[in-house]
């Protein structure tokens, strides 16, 4: 089973397939909505959302049938915490997000990251949120990429001790921590490069930058599949 989970919103999620690998389900939104390939269906990318891990975030995040409405009228703690930070002077980027929203230093030249920590500390009960490059991505207590994996690991019948992950930030901690092996193709945050430290045979860090990096780390990866084959 090889699964893709991305904290980006659906939009970038959807306008990337083509360039991305193919895999068993395609996770958007910090782990909020899954999709999965549907060759039944007579579309150029066929792909079905996962209603029911949807309808798990309903009581944070409201409907699906909110999608079309501009955040400030949507039902749910999310949105209500939205509306506060907006009321604090912030500008969270909400476009094409239904089951999450970003807080960010994008429009703020006098923000820092501690600014942006600061203002989730009033976060409501029922949410959580993730740092990721300079960013707060909230989203409700039910979703996350470690609650989005261990969905499809049940669904799929894979155990956390044979799967692994590829991944290089502070969003990822959760699930990296929930995998048999982690490999990181080059650090984006201080805190994973710590864990990864302290955690030496488990984590697999490349050598090389860039895209080199990258591609020492699909080596590795190879390698590791391979360990499971042969024995």
């Amino acid at each position: 089973m090889q699964v893709l989970i991305t904290g980006a919103r659906t939009a970038t999620l959807l306008q990337r397939l083509p360039f991305l690998p193919s895999a068993d389900a395609y996770v958007a939104e910090n782990g909020g909505r899954i999709f999965y390939p549907d060759q039944t269906l007579p579309t150029a990318m066929p792909l079905m959302e996962d209603t029911k891990w949807r309808k798990f975030h309903n009581p944070a995040a409201g409907s699906n049938l909110q999608e079309e409405m501009k955040p400030e009228d949507r039902k749910g703690t999310l949105w209500d915490f939205y509306r506060q930070l907006v009321a604090q002077g912030w500008t969270p980027d909400v476009y094409s997000y239904t089951t999450s929203f970003r807080c960010g230093l994008k429009a703020y030249g006098s923000k820092t990251d501690e600014d942006v920590k600061a203002a989730m500390k009033g976060i409501p009960e029922g949410l959580i949120w993730a740092f990721n490059l300079g960013h707060a991505d909230v989203f409700p207590a039910t979703s996350g990429k470690e609650n989005a994996a261990k969905y499809l690991m049940d669904k799929f019948d894979a155990a956390p001790s044979s799967s692994f992950l590829l991944c290089d930030d502070d969003n990822d901690i959760g699930l990296a921590n929930l995998l048999s092996k982690v490999f990181v193709p080059g650090f984006t945050s201080d805190s994973l490069r710590e864990l990864a430290a302290k955690n030496p045979d488990k984590f697999v860090v490349a050598q090389k930058g860039g895209i080199l990096g990258i591609e020492e780390v699909l080596d590795m990866v190879d390698d590791h599949l391979n360990s499971f084959v042969l024995g």
